[in-house]
């Protein structure tokens, strides 16, 4: 299921407050489906995600700011920024409203979108789920957000060859599978001088990253639609216990496993669509 390729637009808006945003639009019956990729990601990299679910939702999935071949303007990279800027694409390409499904950074701008902009929003899936530093932001919780935003700092950004970057992304990226890592490779990589270089901004990345320490909390407990956490079964980032625990935040929340670790949208997408199908036709109906 997940290998039928569906046609595919690659598009590129200017927002009302003048960033690009450089998108991908697959086209299909309704809902609208959004879908937000985590720090240091691209919108590609749900395009298993978009096969596999058919003509079932229109999806869209975007290049956020500081990332891909979207702009890199000064900003604090918060989550309502990223939630700002996600609601004036929506009045640029002229969505109503959508379902919204995030992992990690995307899944932040999700939390906060659902509360600032709950016309906009029938349902929120949360994808390997929500951090806990965002609900629990403990000192120790705080030192592992830092620490994280500095690895970033110190990441390198160019390599002399395609195979170098693999290296570092195998190194890097223990958990990943060797074919996420080469579709990484083809769409979050551009070619620089006789080498390549990341598509994304590392000071923005790191900037944004610092933001999950932020508590969340008051915003799960302004949003009113449907939310799904979306929890990897091998998932070592949020046990089943957190899970329900932070499923409490939301008036309307649940738990979902979906059988993988992390990102689900790279390691089973079909069994991510099968989840996010199911959702997505309990949120329009509610």
């Amino acid at each position: 299921m997940a290998d039928q390729q569906r046609d595919v637009r690659d598009e590129q808006v200017t927002l009302r407050n003048g960033l690009k945003v450089h998108y991908y639009e697959w086209p299909g019956a309704e809902p609208n489906l959004v879908l937000l990729h985590p720090s240091s990601g691209y919108g590609r990299m749900w395009e298993w995600t978009a096969n596999a679910l058919g003509s079932r939702f229109h999806v869209y999935a975007l290049d956020q700011r500081g990332h891909g071949d979207s702009g890199r303007p000064d900003g604090d990279y918060s989550a309502e920024e990223y939630a700002d800027d996600l609601h004036l694409f929506f009045q640029q390409v002229g969505l109503d409203k959508a379902i919204i499904a995030g992992q990690s950074l995307g899944g932040r701008v999700g939390q906060v979108f659902a509360a600032v902009y709950p016309a906009q929003i029938q349902g929120l899936g949360l994808v390997g789920g929500p951090h806990t530093s965002n609900f629990f932001p403990t000192r120790e919780e705080t030192i592992k957000v830092l620490g994280s935003a500095h690895r970033m700092l110190e990441s390198p950004t160019e390599f002399s060859s395609r195979e170098a970057a693999l290296a570092y992304l195998r190194s890097a990226r223990p958990r990943d599978t060797e074919k996420s890592l080469r579709h990484r490779l083809d769409h979050n990589f551009t070619p620089a001088g006789r080498g390549v270089a990341v598509k994304y901004d590392k000071v923005r990345v790191a900037v944004g990253l610092a933001h999950m320490a932020d508590d969340l909390r008051k915003y799960a407990a302004r949003a009113t639609c449907p939310v799904a956490i979306l929890r990897g079964t091998h998932s070592s980032e949020l046990t089943i216990e957190q899970a329900k625990e932070i499923a409490g935040c939301w008036r309307n929340a649940a738990v979902i496993d979906v059988e993988g670790d992390y990102a689900l949208q790279m390691e089973n997408p079909t069994g991510l669509a099968q989840a996010l199908l199911g959702f997505g036709g309990q949120a329009v109906r509610d």
